[in-house]
C-alpha cells in the first residue's frame, strides 16, 4: 500500500518547515534510510530519510516552498499505485510570507494538539511513533520532567499518551497551553511597535533562525530571575595539561576541559542541572551540557549527553561532532533537544567578560571569557598567571548566591587543578 511522506516535526518549536531539495525524482527507487529530501527549519538544514522502501509517485510540494507540520509532501509505493483515498492529511497550501510581516516562523513553545495535524493512519510505523505517541505539549511536557513517554501507560485512541497520563504518572500539575501565551498576548497589547524613523536605510527581514532567537531569549528574559556571579580562574594548568595531551596524540580544546569541570562542579551541585516546571523543581539523573555554537545567522545549541559519565576525550571528540554537524546545518532534533546546562565560550574573540541569557527550562548558563595575562599573588610575591573570567546567569526560582559561588569555587578548584579530570 502506498505510503505517505509527511513534513516532520524535526524540533520543539517547528510548526512548519521548507522543502530544501528532493534527493530523488519521481520513479526512483527508494530503500528504508535513503535520503529523499532535505528539510529547512527554524534552526538547521535536515536530512529526511524514507520510511519505507518502494517507488517515489509523487512529488506535492516543491523546493523552496513551506507547509506546516504533517502536510503530505509526496507518496511511495508500487509502481502505478496511488495513496489510499481518505487515508491521508488533506494537503496543506504552501504558507507565503505575508507582505507586512516578512518573519513566518513557530511560536516560541510548542503549540496545542488541535493545532498541529496528526500523521496518515498508514504512514509507516516510525512516523506514528513520532507524532502518534503523544501531542506535542504533552512531549514538550515529558522533557522537561525528564520522563520516557514510553513508560507511561496511554488512556486515549490506540495507547496515545494523554496530558492527564502525564499528570497521573508525574504528580506535577500540567497545562495544556504553552507557558507564555499569556505573556506574550499582553506584551503584544501593551508595546505598540515603535515608529520606524525617516532615514535613510530600509527594513531587513529576520531570518527565520534569528526569529527562533528572538522568541526564545525574549521569552527567557521575561520569565526567568537571572542572577550572574563571576569568578576568575587560574588556567595555567589547564593550558599545559592541553599542551602535553596534544604532544602525545590526544588533541583536546580548552572548552572540552571547561566542559569536564563544568560537568564535575554540577554533579555536586546538582540544584544547578535541575528545572523549574510549573511551580516544581525537576531533577535530572543526567548532566547533559549543550555548547553555543555561532554560525554567519545565528547560533545552534548541540548537546553533549551523560556527561557525568564521559572521559575527557570522549567529551572532545563528541564536542567535535557535534561542531562540525552545526556548522554544517546537519544537526538532528536530538542533538539539540534535552540540554540540562549551557556553556557558551566567546573566548576566541578576545572578549574578557559577558553575561548570557539562561536557555529555558535550564538553570543555569556558563558564559566562558577568553584566558590572558594577569597578576597574581604567590608566596607574597606578585607573578604573571593565566587567567579567564567565567560569569554563571542562574535561575533565583531555584539556587541562591551562596549556592552559586560555591558551584563556581568548585569549578575553580578543578580547572586549577585539571588531573582532577583524568582521575
Amino acid at each position: 500500500m502506498a505510503a505517505d511522506i509527511i513534513m516532520p516535526k524535526l524540533s520543539d518549536t517547528m510548526t512548519e518547515g521548507k522543502l530544501g531539495a528532493w534527493k530523488k525524482s519521481i520513479g526512483d527507487q527508494v530503500q528504508r534510510g535513503d535520503v529523499i529530501a532535505e528539510v529547512e527549519t527554524d534552526k538547521a538544514v535536515m536530512e529526511l530519510e524514507a520510511f519505507t522502501s518502494g517507488t517515489l509517485l509523487e512529488q506535492r510540494v516543491k523546493p523552496g516552498e513551506l507547509v506546516a507540520v504533517g502536510t503530505v509532501i509526496g507518496i511511495v509505493g508500487a509502481p502505478g499505485e496511488s495513496a489510499v483515498p481518505g487515508t491521508a492529511i488533506p494537503e496543506a497550501p504552501a504558507v507565503a510570507a505575508p507582505q507586512a510581516e516578512p518573519v513566518s516562523a513557530p511560536t516560541p513553545a510548542p503549540v496545542p494538539d488541535e493545532a498541529v495535524p496528526q500523521p496518515p493512519r498508514h504512514a509507516p510505523a516510525e512516523a506514528e511513533d513520532l507524532q502518534q505517541k503523544a501531542a506535542p505539549v504533552v512531549r514538550r511536557h515529558a522533557r522537561e520532567l525528564g520522563i520516557d513517554l514510553d513508560q507511561v501507560t496511554g488512556s486515549g485512541p490506540g495507547g496515545r499518551v494523554l496530558l492527564e497520563d502525564l499528570q497521573r504518572f508525574s504528580g506535577v500539575m500540567l497545562s495544556a497551553e504553552p507557558s507564555v501565551a499569556e505573556p506574550s498576548a499582553t506584551l503584544a497589547g501593551e508595546q505598540a511597535s515603535p515608529e520606524v524613523p525617516q532615514a535613510e536605510g530600509g527594513v531587513v527581514p529576520l531570518s527565520r533562525m534569528r526569529a527562533a532567537i528572538a522568541r526564545t531569549v525574549t521569552e527567557a528574559w521575561r520569565t526567568i530571575p537571572h542572577f550572574f556571579v563571576t569568578v576568575e580562574i587560574q588556567m595555567d594548568e589547564v593550558e599545559e595539561v592541553r599542551r602535553e595531551l596534544k604532544e602525545s596524540g590526544s588533541p583536546l580544546s580548552i572548552n572540552d576541559m571547561i566542559v569536564k569541570g563544568t560537568a564535575l562542579a554540577l554533579a555536586r551541585f546538582p540544584m544547578l542541572n535541575a528545572s523549574f516546571v510549573n511551580d516544581r523543581i525537576v531533577s535530572h539523573d543526567e548532566i547533559n551540557i549543550g555548547m553555543a555554537v555561532s554560525l554567519p545567522d545565528g547560533l545552534l545549541v548541540p548537546v553533549i549527553r551523560g556527561c557525568q559519565a564521559l572521559t575527557l576525550q570522549e567529551i572532545a571528540v563528541q564536542s567535535r561532532r557535534l561542531v562540525e554537524r552545526a556548522r554544517s546545518g546537519r544537526l538532528s532534533e536530538a542533538e539539540m533537544s534535552g540540554g540540562t546546562f549551557t556553556i557558551s565560550n566567546m573566548g576566541m574573540f578576545d572578549v574578557t567578560e559577558f553575561a548570557a541569557v539562561i536557555h529555558p527550562p535550564q538553570a543555569g548558563i556558563l558564559a566562558v571569557g577568553s584566558v590572558y595575562d594577569g597578576i597574581v599573588v604567590k608566596d607574597g610575591q606578585p607573578v604573571v598567571a593565566r587567567l579567564a573570567r567565567m560569569t554563571l546567569s542562574a535561575d533565583h526560582r531555584l539556587v541562591d548566591g551562596a549556592y552559586a559561588a560555591r558551584f563556581l569555587k568548585e569549578l575553580k578548584r578543578i580547572l586549577k587543578k585539571p588531573v582532577l579530570m583524568l582521575v
